[in-house]
């Protein structure tokens, strides 16, 4: 089965990154510049090492970008945020590049901001937990806790 084109362009931009460490040019809408973080608001580090503050998608593995969050919308963000998107993950049946994107709704809360190394001033959430509000992934638990990390 062909992937929709959505899943094809984040397939390949996370394939750019960790092969060259180059710009991601995945679209018009992920051409504009990232929101910059408010000093007094910890920011959500990217991919790219690029600190941002209510993105409208991210990528959770970004050696594969086989699993993202997309339509993020957020209802708070302070020293913790919450909001809910869609979490599409890959199966990679057979393999992954051949595997199917399946969607599961979540809620998104970010929390743990501490210090962000080699950026003064700014803080970070170091912490991402997922609670599916539908069906949960294989292998996986209603809330899913992911460690974040900063460049």
């Amino acid at each position: 089965m062909k992937l929709p084109v959505r899943h094809q362009l984040v397939v390949a931009a996370a394939i750019a990154f960790s092969a060259f460490g180059a710009t991601l040019a995945v679209g018009p809408a992920a051409q504009a510049a990232p929101p910059r973080p408010a000093a007094s608001a910890p920011a959500l580090v990217n991919c790219l090492g690029k600190a941002t503050v209510k993105p409208r998608s991210f990528i959770i593995t970004c050696a594969d970008g086989n699993n993202y969050l997309a339509s993020l919308k957020w209802s708070h963000w302070a020293s913790t945020a919450s909001g809910k998107g869609i979490n599409w993950i890959n199966d990679c049946v057979p393999a992954c590049f051949d595997g199917k994107f399946y969607k599961y709704p979540a809620q998104v809360y970010l929390w743990r901001a501490r210090p962000r190394p080699r950026h003064s001033g700014q803080e970070y959430f170091t912490r991402m937990t997922l609670t599916y509000t539908g069906a949960v992934p294989k292998g996986s638990h209603r809330h899913h806790t992911i460690d974040l990390w900063s460049n």
